[in-house]
């Protein structure tokens, strides 16, 4: 994989060609971090999110070229038989969250220098039209989270309510409330292109708030269509003859992702787009490139939502390779993603507009991308504004629409995804949209260039309230290089005069006030701001208040602004960059209220737990760092980014690491302190190996072993000294100022066989040639041996170390398990838990289904290695029949000392009780969520479930 960096979740990144202010004094000095949140050079710590997309699709379809959608059908059905036939039968008490309701930023990893309380990404926002101060209801919708509800979104301390547990999925994408009809309604899957954008399972409607929905049936049937797809370089224009996509019969939206919900009289337009599933510890979901999947695009029903027709098919090919060919589908438009937009004309009924990304290239009849409009309710369209960048399949526009005089305003943003050149994201108005050729003005300016820098597919948001034609809001990424410069981070951008100037909502006109005498140094510019990647945002009715949502979470702005663009004079600006910053510091929020408090929507993927300290837990989270608990409610962040693994040291919980992307850690030796992390990972980088999106990474569980960490990219790299000497690291290292690949930070080196360390290469060596290609995918270990290690690859090679910790490294050897027994699957290995009474035992996880490799079934194994004879035995734990594993993908594995055994799923936990084959529900009352992996306390009898959109939960055993 190749992983691109774009956008650092930290106050620490500046471009070190840019000399727009002096650096120097805020290396070293902590109140000058805090007080001015300073960008400081270092390494770009956040990855593409299709990157993990992309990756994992391999990974959930390996060996096989694609995933047909049947099997993720008949997954869900399967598992909702579970439910309904086993229900709780284990003995345990039932789930517990464990947090957060409330997590916290720190002063010192924010922008702006004032605590935050974060919450999971919010994909959308919906407000009742009889909103007031006193009375205001809002709805919010989590990527993963589910549905959430206040009544007083309006108040100082608003209360949240999760709406949302009868649904199928708690991925969420959209949210539209028909004022007309009482209704809300509610598109699952997310359609930010991520790669944990989860698919979802249709439309629900509820006509009391929420308090009760109902499931639209949205069956659809879309005729067969002819394609040429040249399997040589994947164009619809070859010469391997016409093949047909295949007529699809079913539920329209079931596996995709929902972007839009237009209620448009007797109408309902729906957008849709492809989605992922299968979110596990190491890295995304699957991307929906299947035949068999729903076709994507414009829908549009006048049946109340019980049946939909595709509007403007064409049939088009997906991935067609030699190597790789995923077959043919339909899509609106031939666009490649879909259809991200749909809005009604304001003052026509029967006039509508949507918004697509870009089409395969070749497809006929559609130049594909851009802005389109009907004016016959969907019966023929004609495209207003071309794509900005056709070339590129990431191309995004977003737009709002909004009545003029006598006239439809219309403004569009657009960006690809590069923060240069044609992809840049510009911003453009017409003001006679409804015309059949309307000419849009490009209002960009220096305010608004780039506003969503290299990732508009991921975050782009246009919005206009209801009645204020004036007033537009953008809504992007974050400007990482002129934040507290030019500008305050671009998070959110508002227009007053039509978007012709821009002002700077992330950050609020208020100061930190000057701490007690005796207490700390006091910081002069600390106000309220948003974290970056912006996703939604409503405006309260009759007011100028406005929610914002992102990845992280919400935030409400008072509805008065102020002017402080004189703090500009004190950013060391000059020409253009101090004209930039006094026109978007003119009109600021006054205020800026968090509104997270209470929503536990955390996208974790893993948890891990300190020996020492009973009930200590931490964990990396997708855009939100590194969390540790306080209580069951309050988690705090102790590092900033994405946030994968993380570990203690089993006989010292003050050794800390944490991993952001690929393979780039940090280790702390002072509690988890914030500004104690230290790069240690520069070996590891600098030795030029891939890795997966979150690399797995473990801390040795023998205490003899107690500083050894092993990291896992395409070799396994170990350190016995827990990264290296403290009082170097700390000295020469710090992860405020430090490049990832500065010499000496860290000490990892790849143990195994001189010049065979590379796990996954094709070899006439340990290694073999089958299986070839991708990462380590897992490791292990075990309390009970110092000796022995346990290794995965991604395309399902496994071996065994039984001299691990020996010195010098290249003195490890490997055995290679799993050509040892046929019954070994090629498929995706997720999880390792090796046995604490036998270390040459171990269950192993496998992602993908059973129907993909017929000879070699099975998601959950036992397997035995014999060091003697050297052999070792695979065997299939699925079981058979109702009481089987499912044949969906497993995502986490854990073993009880009690020998019951745990494995996760996209839809929650399943156990096999000791001596039985039968699987059944573990515990209750866990939310209908992915649960991207398992930790076992077995010494507290505690199981830990990191939920991809429900925070941590935790099951007492028995």
């Amino acid at each position: 994989m190749t992983l691109v960096a774009i956008k650092p979740h930290g106050p620490f990144v500046l471009a070190q060609s840019d000399t727009r202010a002096p650096i120097s004094k805020f290396r070293q000095d902590p109140d000058a971090i805090s007080g001015r949140r300073q960008a400081l050079p270092g390494p770009q710590r956040d990855g593409i999110p299709t990157t993990a997309a992309e990756e994992e699709y391999a990974h959930r379809a390996y060996p096989a070229a694609y995933v047909p959608f049947e099997l993720t059908a008949n997954a869900h059905k399967v598992w909702a038989n579970i439910v309904a036939t086993t229900g709780n039968k284990s003995s345990e008490n039932e789930w517990n969250l464990v947090g957060p309701s409330v997590a916290k930023f720190p002063n010192v990893l924010t922008f702006s220098g004032a605590p935050y309380i974060t919450s999971g990404r919010i994909t959308a926002l919906a407000i009742s039209p009889d909103c007031t101060q006193e009375n205001c209801r809002v709805w919010a919708a989590a990527a993963g989270g589910g549905i959430w509800r206040t009544d007083n979104g309006l108040t100082k301390k608003g209360s949240w309510a999760f709406i949302s547990g009868s649904f199928a999925t708690n991925a969420i994408g959209t949210l539209t409330y028909d004022a007309a009809n009482n209704t809300l309604y509610a598109g699952t899957g997310e359609a930010n292109a991520s790669g944990d954008s989860e698919a979802g399972f249709g439309i629900y409607k509820s006509t009391d708030g929420g308090d009760t929905w109902t499931h639209l049936a949205a069956e659809t049937s879309v005729p067969a269509a002819d394609v040429d797809c040249d399997l040589a370089n994947g164009l619809p224009t070859g010469t391997f003859g016409i093949r047909t996509a295949p007529i699809y019969n079913g539920p329209a939206f079931d596996g995709r992702a929902i972007s839009s919900i237009v209620i448009d009289g007797g109408a309902i337009y729906v957008g849709s787009t492809r989605g992922v599933r299968g979110v596990t510890s190491v890295t995304g979901g699957v991307v929906s490139l299947a035949p068999g999947l729903p076709p994507f695009g414009l829908w549009k029903s006048t049946d109340g939502g019980a049946t939909f027709a595709l509007l403007e098919a064409e049939a088009i090919c997906l991935n067609a390779t030699l190597a790789n060919d995923a077959g043919i589908i339909q899509s609106s438009f031939g666009s490649t993603r879909g259809v991200n937009r749909v809005a009604a004309d304001p003052r026509d009924s029967s006039t509508v507009y949507l918004a697509a990304f870009p089409r395969t290239a070749g497809v006929p009849r559609f130049t594909g991308g851009g802005v389109w409009r009907s004016d016959d309710s969907g019966t023929s369209w004609t495209q207003i504004k071309p794509a900005l960048n056709t070339a590129s399949a990431n191309d995004r526009p977003e737009f709002a629409v909004t009545p003029l005089d006598a006239t439809t305003r219309m403004y569009v943003g657009e960006g690809t995804d590069t923060d240069s050149g044609i992809g840049q994201a510009r911003f453009f108005r017409s003001d006679d949209v409804a015309t059949g050729s309307p000419v849009f003005a490009d209002l960009t300016t220096p305010e608004n260039l780039g506003y969503c820098t290299g990732q508009c597919w991921y975050d782009n948001v246009v919005y206009s309230p209801p009645g204020k034609p004036e007033v537009v809001y953008l809504g992007g990424s974050y400007s990482y290089a002129t934040y507290g410069f030019a500008s305050n981070g671009r998070a959110f951008l508002r227009s007053a005069d039509g978007g012709n100037s821009f002002t700077d909502m992330t950050w609020d006109a208020t100061t930190r006030p000057t701490p007690p005498e005796n207490c700390c140094q006091p910081n002069p510019i600390a106000p309220n701001g948003m974290h970056p990647d912006s996703h939604g945002i409503v405006e309260a009715p009759g007011t100028d208040v406005a929610i914002f949502g992102s990845d992280g979470g919400l935030m409400r702005s008072s509805g008065e602004f102020a002017n402080i663009s004189s703090q500009c004079s004190d950013r060391g600006l000059s020409g253009d960059d101090l004209a930039e910053c006094e026109q978007l510091l003119s009109a600021v929020p006054t205020h800026l209220s968090n509104l997270n408090r209470g929503l536990s929507t955390i996208q974790f993927q893993s948890l891990s737990f300190a020996a020492d300290k009973p009930g200590l837990l931490q964990g990396g989270t997708q855009d939100n760092g590194t969390f540790q608990n306080r209580t069951n409610s309050l988690w705090r962040q102790m590092i900033y980014g994405d946030g994968g693994q993380s570990g203690f040291s089993v006989i010292d919980s003050t050794m800390r690491f944490n991993s952001f992307t690929s393979n780039f850690h940090d280790v702390n030796f002072q509690d988890g302190d914030p500004l104690k992390w230290v790069i240690a990972s520069a070996p590891i980088v600098l030795s030029g190996e891939t890795a997966l999106f979150y690399s797995p990474m473990i801390a040795d569980p023998n205490p003899d072993s107690g500083k050894t960490i092993f990291e896992g990219s395409q070799s396994v790299w170990r350190t016995q000294d827990w990264g290296g000497d403290q009082a170097f690291l700390e000295a020469n290292c710090p992860e405020f100022t430090t490049s990832s690949v500065q010499a000496g930070c860290g000490d990892f080196v790849a143990i195994g066989p001189a010049g065979a360390t590379n796990l996954t290469l094709s070899a006439a060596d340990y290694r073999g040639t089958t299986r070839f290609g991708g990462n380590v995918a897992a490791l292990a270990r075990t309390p009970a041996d110092t000796a022995t290690l346990w290794a995965a690859t991604s395309l399902g090679r496994v071996f065994i170390s039984k001299n691990a910790d020996n010195s010098p490294a290249n003195t490890v050897t490997y055995s290679r398990l799993d050509t040892l027994d046929v019954n070994s699957p090629a498929r995706f290995i997720n999880g390792i838990f090796v046995d604490q009474s036998d270390s040459n035992h171990a269950w192993i996880s496998y992602s993908g289904y059973s129907t993909l490799t017929p000879t070699t079934p099975g998601h959950v194994f036992s397997v035995t290695y014999d060091p003697g004879t050297g052999t070792a035995t695979w065997t299939n734990l699925d079981g058979t029949g109702a009481t089987g594993f499912p044949d969906f993908p497993a995502t986490g594995i854990a073993h009880d000392s009690n020998g019951d055994l745990y494995v996760s799923n996209d839809w929650g936990v399943l156990k096999l009780p000791n001596g039985s084959s039968d699987w059944e529900i573990a515990g209750s009352g866990l939310p209908n969520v992915e649960v991207a992996g398992l930790t076992i306390d077995v010494a507290q009898r505690k199981l830990y479930a990191a939920t991809h959109g429900r925070s941590a939960w935790e099951l007492n055993l028995p």
